[in-house]
């Protein structure tokens, strides 16, 4: 298929130089970040932008044109999505942020095991960000090993070590004597051999610990606490919280921070927040219901919620009568 040909002038070139310079400068963008993000190679952007390139000067422009134009409609979308009411200290995140605060000061381990969407992230991440020395790495598959954790954690510290062995006391020469805690969010995925070096770092250093996962994680320490790979560990476990769905409390709490007060509507998002993926679910469909409302230029009521879910889930019906 035969390329399509741009038609920019020479002006119109140096117009779309002179736009991404602007943009460049209000929001601090580097030339090699743009150049990523239009999907140019950084050579041939930096020499486009600075009046030098030999090529195709008008292929490049429209290349960046259609990322200037990209980001307009983002911002556009981002524009329309309605704010979420920010972090909510509900019951169930009061006994997050205890058991976080516990470990911390102490210092200690605490487990804090529980069903998806009922706070345990958002407590987290909002003890880490109201507390000095306070850092929150989140695992996945492939930080399951020693050394991907490290490697998460020490790039979540500021640390800089390139060689794998000595990750260990390059992490414990930070934490030393900090008062810290370091929180592992997604702790299910971490091996044995991971959670006994995390042990190895709260004996050694004394830093505080905690655990923050689903039920696989309080199940594996309750299930093999008493064997040997798993015994100093569970027996350092100073604060265990488990929960497997949200509290009455909390459904309440949020409804109440989005200024929910028609009983239809309630009624439906008690019943969206009972499903899989609790709170989180819940503000996915309050916001996209306020996003439909706005769009057809109506207060946000009962039909927009049940919209909003039917595209959030197959399971519309459930909640639909």
């Amino acid at each position: 298929m035969a390329e399509a040909q741009n038609t920019f002038t020479a002006s119109e070139v140096d117009a779309i130089r002179a736009q991404v310079r602007q943009v460049m400068e209000a929001e601090g963008l580097s030339q090699a970040a743009v150049a990523r993000d239009c999907g140019v190679a950084y050579g041939t952007f930096s020499s486009w932008l600075g009046g030098t390139y030999q090529g195709r000067n008008d292929k490049v422009a429209g290349e960046v044109q259609i990322w200037l134009a990209s980001r307009e409609e983002r911002k556009r979308a981002a524009a329309a999505v309605p704010r979420t009411p920010g972090f909510i200290e509900t019951r169930s995140a009061a006994g997050f942020l205890e058991a976080l605060r516990f470990a911390q000061v102490m210092p200690e381990i605490s487990v804090i095991a529980g069903g998806a969407g009922i706070g345990k992230t958002s407590a987290a991440q909002h003890y880490a960000g109201s507390n000095p020395n306070v850092w929150l790495a989140t695992m996945d598959p492939s930080t399951a090993g020693v050394h991907g954790m490290l490697a998460e954690l020490a790039e979540v510290m500021g640390v800089v070590e390139r060689v794998a062995m000595r990750l260990p006391r390059a992490i414990g020469r930070r934490v030393a004597g900090s008062q810290g805690l370091i929180v592992i969010d997604e702790a299910q995925h971490l091996q044995p051999v991971s959670l006994d070096m995390l042990r190895s770092l709260y004996d050694r250093y004394q830093v505080g610990v905690a655990l923050v996962g689903n039920e696989l994680v309080y199940a594996r320490l309750e299930g093999e606490g008493r064997k040997a790979g798993f015994a100093q560990l569970y027996s350092r476990v100073g604060v265990r919280v488990t929960q497997t769905r949200p509290r009455a409390e909390d459904i309440c709490a949020l409804v109440q921070a989005w200024g929910v007060t028609d009983a239809e509507e309630l009624r439906l998002l008690k019943a969206i927040a009972r499903k899989p993926g609790a709170l989180r679910v819940l503000t996915k469909c309050l916001q996209l219901a306020t996003m439909l409302a706005g769009g057809a230029e109506e207060q946000r009521g009962a039909k927009h919620i049940r919209a909003a879910w039917s595209r959030l889930t197959a399971s519309a019906t459930e909640v639909a009568a």
